[in-house]
């Protein structure tokens, strides 16, 4: 055995002896069987480490939509609370002004209030509206904020009646006519805030005519 059959060996196996008497080493064959067999093994390494960063990232992905759709729901359901509360305060408003309205004299179907009884609930009620419009200025889209300002200004027109600051019987009129439009356009700014396609809001002003 020549020294270079012995490095060999010593590298590959045991040499063995071939057909013309000269030794070879029959470790071509399974040198490259190992190669194939670690190759395999890294491809099949990397692709369960593929696999497990894929699902990894998507169940991310997917918390993280999840949690962005709980947020928004949240937030919808916040803004639509103090719209209803902004709204239900701004109306108690407008009716008291109405009815001490009528008091006074000015025409109208609302039941009427004096002013000693009158005034003292409509700075409460003054009160209270100053309160809730604060939910509706941090929550509510730049449309819906606009709407409530123009409702609430229509409401101090209102009230300016109630407390004698105004009498005329047509402009009193026309006041309550643009508080009424003014409730529409916070009525469809919210809707369309809030996501509602359903169609347009119908109108619902007054008591049906009398037949």
């Amino acid at each position: 055995m020549t020294c270079r059959s012995l490095l060999l060996s010593a590298e590959c196996g045991k040499p063995q002896r071939g057909d013309n008497g000269v030794e070879r080493l029959a470790c071509t064959r399974e040198g490259t069987g190992k190669v194939e067999s670690w190759t395999v093994q890294l491809l099949t390494i990397l692709g369960v480490a593929v696999g497990a960063a894929g699902s990894f990232f998507s169940a991310r992905l997917l918390e993280r939509s999840k949690w962005q759709r709980e947020e928004a729901h949240r937030w919808d359901e916040q803004r639509l609370k103090s719209y209803v509360q902004f709204t239900t305060s701004i109306k108690d408003l407008i009716s008291l002004s109405k009815r001490i309205s009528a008091g006074l004299g000015l025409p109208g179907s609302a039941q009427r209030l004096d002013t000693t009884a009158g005034l003292p609930l409509l700075a409460t009620a003054v009160d209270d509206l100053t309160s809730k419009i604060e939910g509706v200025l941090m929550l509510g889209s730049p449309d819906v904020i606009k709407a409530a300002r123009d409702w609430r200004h229509a409401a101090w027109h209102l009230e300016w009646f109630a407390r004698g600051l105004r009498n005329n019987a047509e402009e009193y009129l026309q006041a309550k006519v643009d508080s009424d439009e003014a409730r529409r356009c916070f009525y469809s700014a919210v809707r369309a805030d809030l996501g509602i396609v359903s169609g347009a809001m119908p109108d619902i002003d007054g008591p049906p005519p009398w037949r």
